[in-house]
């Protein structure tokens, strides 16, 4: 017989010699991937930061805009008195605390008891909000460059920067738009301003930490090393600069030197011209790469500067690192292959004889015992601690199996006792010979927040429906407190504003959840078929006349547990003989089907005038709509609570019956 050779040491001379070869070639190659990867990165890192800050930025004045419009058109019905004009602005500042301060320039002699020159200027400043006009011949707003863009702009400008030593005492951007009262004539321009401090302050800190990295305390001439943002406005003058003495003083171009000028003044132009991108040119003396994009409409400029030697530093380093570590890896797999293999192999093949058991389904065979403390006895213990956890498993998932079914009974049950607190079945809907009313709720889980109810007294048919904002549990308790207060009030009150005005006072006072209920409440006098009715903030029902569908007017009321002390209109309308009143919650508009498409309120209208006509009954107009929904939705999960509600005064009715 031929002398047998040791596997061990062939084992580990293949092993050793394989990967010193293969990873002599990785070491190579993974420092090329690693230096020009990192690189890469970092550029990538540096773009996703300006787009970051740009978008947040560009976000923070598109709230600016935003809010201004909707001031712009309530002030546009607010224009009768100066006094009506500044608690409106002084309103909307309270609303929109977001805004540093805004005006309203008028046009000359719009009141004439105000003069010439009449400018409310509301400021929200450390003691609170402050409203005084400062408009003055000293101060000519006329001539302002927010002013006269903003006159010619009904659509909304920016202004360039200024200091605004009058109403807020330090630098400002204002965006200004045209204000028309209901008649279309101009009555002046409004204008919300931004602090440019406010401005400065979040592109620094935005960057902020890039500077503070690790990275930037080893990059050699680390003070020519630090990345900083800047904001040009349209005709190049910085806005926002690390060196404020350069804010509102110099322009862009005024730095133009060196030896790349013609690209620094490209630079320039294109960010001028709103353009993004990347330019590598020399700024201040140092050789930088410019990542640059327009903020909004603003016609302003964002630029981060990212020195050149900060981006291909840490790619150089890191690369270098990982070359170092692989070589250190390479010694010291050599050493643990020809020390550990051949002491390591003998107890393999009983392991594996046990291991084959295991994996036939017997957990309780005995693993073999291993002295040693290595990759084999970690082995060994991996099995034994796999044998362990999938006893374990299996013994927690018969328990958790169980505790789901426990709990999916739980919550069938909280679901019937929530449906038993609707009116869903006879005698909920009676059969009376002047009223026909059915309504139908589908929670978008086992329980919902979705709530109607109605109670017929004295004559009157006093109905409601609301939804709670969220779903699951927390909703059907609010939804079971509300559709219990409304139980209790429509019982001696006859105002559907008072019973809101009680109901919101009550949960304002415990809203400690922060949630909401949009409702609706209606009394109905079945003899006169006079509807009264007050909204908080729910959808707008729909009425039926002579097969014509239309959105009932409602006025727009805080949903409620907001306000406390809000103060629900009450609005009336008389419903003919054989009309019928159509409410539903959100769940119905919202119905959404793939491709993320809404069923809308045309598609509400369109399936009642459909369906709507002379003869329908109420739980056939509400059971051809949930059939249009369903047709619509198809397979889409439903995301929302649905619930739907019909009133028809029968034509022909007697006297209303108590």
């Amino acid at each position: 017989m031929k002398k047998m050779k040791s596997f061990s040491g062939r084992l580990t001379r293949s092993v050793v010699l394989t990967v010193l070869a293969v990873m002599t070639f990785i070491s190579m190659l993974v420092f090329l991937v690693t230096a020009a990867g990192l690189l890469l990165f970092t550029r990538a890192h540096v773009f996703d930061l300006l787009d970051k800050t740009q978008g947040n930025m560009a976000s923070t004045m598109s709230r600016v805009e935003v809010s201004a419009d909707n001031i712009i058109d309530e002030l546009s019905w607010h224009l009768d008195t100066p006094d009506l004009v500044i608690s409106t602005i002084q309103y909307e500042l309270k609303t929109n605390r977001h805004l540093y301060g805004c005006a309203m320039g008028f046009v000359p002699d719009y009141y004439r008891k105000q003069g010439r020159w009449f400018e409310p200027y509301a400021l929200n400043g450390p003691d609170g909000i402050t409203v005084r006009n400062i408009g003055s011949q000293t101060h000519d707003y006329f001539s302002a460059e927010w002013y006269t863009m903003g006159l010619e702009s009904p659509e909304g400008v920016w202004s360039n920067p200024y200091f605004d030593d009058v109403g807020a005492g330090t630098v400002l951007c204002t965006y200004s738009r045209q204000v028309t009262d209901p008649k279309g004539k101009v009555a002046g321009v409004f204008g919300a301003d931004l602090s440019l401090n406010a401005l400065s302050e979040f592109v620094s800190e935005s960057i902020r930490k890039e500077n503070e990295s690790p990275i930037q305390g080893i990059t050699p001439d680390r003070g020519k090393a630090m990345i900083y943002g800047f904001i040009i406005g349209r005709d190049g003058d910085y806005i926002v600069h690390p060196d404020t003495e350069r804010v509102l003083k110099t322009n862009f171009y005024d730095f133009a030197s060196g030896e790349d000028v013609v690209e620094y003044k490209a630079l320039g132009d294109a960010m001028r011209a709103g353009e993004s991108g990347e330019m590598s040119v020399e700024i201040d003396g140092v050789k930088s790469h410019v990542y640059y994009a327009p903020l909004l409409n603003s016609g302003w400029s964002m630029g981060i500067v990212v020195p050149t030697k900060r981006l291909l530093f840490p790619g150089l380093l890191f690369g270098s690192i990982i070359i170092f570590l692989i070589l250190l890896g390479l010694v010291i797999v050599f050493v643990v292959c020809y020390l550990s293999i051949r002491h390591a192999t003998k107890p393999l093949i009983r392991l594996a004889d046990s291991a084959k058991e295991v994996a036939l389904g017997n957990f309780d065979t005995e693993l073999p015992t291993i002295r040693r403390n290595d990759e084999i006895r970690l082995l060994r213990d991996s099995f034994d601690n796999m044998q362990k956890s999938l006893k374990e498993y299996i013994a927690e998932l018969t328990e958790t199996t169980m505790q789901k079914a426990s709990m999916e009974r739980e919550l069938d049950v909280a679901r019937k006792i929530q449906m038993s607190m609707l009116p869903v079945t006879w005698p909920a809907f009676p059969e009376r010979d002047d009223i026909d009313i059915y309504a139908s709720v589908a929670p978008a889980k086992a329980v919902g927040g979705d709530l109607y109810d109605f109670r017929l007294r004295d004559g009157k048919l006093f109905f409601c429906i609301g939804d709670v904002s969220g779903k699951g549990i927390p909703a059907s308790l609010v939804m079971t407190e509300i559709s219990s207060m409304f139980r209790t009030l429509s019982a001696t009150e006859d105002n559907p504003a008072k019973v809101l005005s009680s109901i919101n006072a009550s949960m304002s006072a415990r809203n400690d959840s922060l949630m909401f209920v949009t409702l609706f409440v209606g009394v109905l006098d079945l003899a006169s078929g006079e509807l009264r009715y007050s909204n908080a903030g729910h959808n707008a029902p729909v009425v039926i006349t002579e097969g014509t569908p239309r959105m009932l007017k409602v006025d727009c009321n805080v949903a409620v547990g907001i306000e406390p002390d809000w103060e629900f209109s009450l609005q009336t309308l008389m419903l003919p003989p054989a009309s019928m009143l159509f409410l539903y919650t959100d769940g119905l508009t919202e119905a959404t089907r793939a491709g993320d498409e809404l069923f809308g309120e045309k598609r509400v209208l369109d399936a009642l005038a459909a369906s709507g006509g002379k003869g329908v009954s109420a739980e056939q107009l509400i059971t051809q709509m949930s059939a249009a929904v369903d047709a619509f939705v198809g397979d889409a999960e439903q995301s929302d609570d649905l619930t739907m509600l019909a009133l028809r005064i029968l034509p022909g009715r007697k006297s209303a019956k108590k």
